[in-house]
């Protein structure tokens, strides 16, 4: 069950946990962006335009609504996904029933649009498919895990020697395009006397000590934790060894 399927089914639910309604502003925010990739797959491969999945009520609701409250109660656009949720609960019942049964004739037309869409893709077009929403898939992933991370206070790596010189010098660059001026900073950086470098490496070393030493304290909580999906292999090998 796709997650705007259950949204759907439990909608009595977002209100109780804002967990839903992040989630909610997510994917509708996210949809674009999925939609945009599969027109650039289908433009690539000459792929005919892949059915589109009709929207359950709830999220036709929104999609009516939202601007509408956004602008009326001047919301941002989680408070306004959560305020049409409230309202959804008074919606007229008869109403509900007719975006219904719209909906399930709607859904069955577009399973059957799925099967001719299939049937005719060829084995390269399937796999090509594939390939992008495995892609899509990492992606949601990496930045789930780069969020769980934040979340947990892992230490952020630190800056090298160049770019601490580089976060220095970038503020002087004035009305001289920023792209232009990174090229003028490359080069000054390798005519450097070594002797100035070395006030950004000796700083650079120093910041790289302490968060390797930030990262081991960290890693050793997150074993605690039981978290040892989030630790590299040699703080597991050390942790073994001390024990």
């Amino acid at each position: 069950m796709g997650f705007k399927q259950f949204l759907t089914n439990n909608w009595r639910l977002v209100n109780s946990n804002n967990l839903f309604i992040n989630r909610c502003a997510n994917s509708v925010l996210e949809s674009h962006n999925i939609g945009y990739a599969q027109k650039s797959v289908v433009n690539k491969l000459q792929l005919p335009l892949k059915p589109k999945k009709p929207s359950p009520p709830f999220f036709q609701y929104l999609k009516e609504r939202r601007q509408e409250v956004i602008e009326k109660h001047n919301l941002n656009f989680k408070d306004a996904i959560r305020f049409l949720s409230e309202s959804w609960k008074d919606f007229d019942g008869d109403t509900k029933k007719k975006m219904n049964d719209i909906y399930n004739k709607e859904l069955e037309q577009y399973k059957d649009n799925m099967k001719v869409f299939n049937q005719n893709l060829t084995v390269d077009q399937k796999n090509e498919l594939f390939r992008v929403k495995y892609e899509q898939i990492e992606q949601r992933t990496k930045r789930k895990l780069k969020k769980e991370l934040k979340e947990l206070g892992k230490p952020r790596k630190p800056l090298t020697a160049y770019l601490k010189y580089v976060t220095e010098e970038i503020k002087n660059h004035g009305n001289e395009p920023v792209q232009t001026y990174m090229v003028t900073i490359a080069n000054k950086w390798k005519e450097m006397d070594e002797n100035k470098k070395s006030k950004y490496i000796e700083s650079a070393a120093v910041d790289n000590e302490n968060y390797k030493n930030a990262l081991l304290k960290w890693e050793n909580d997150m074993i605690k934790a039981g978290r040892l999906d989030l630790v590299r292999a040699r703080a597991l090998s050390k942790d073994d060894t001390d024990n």
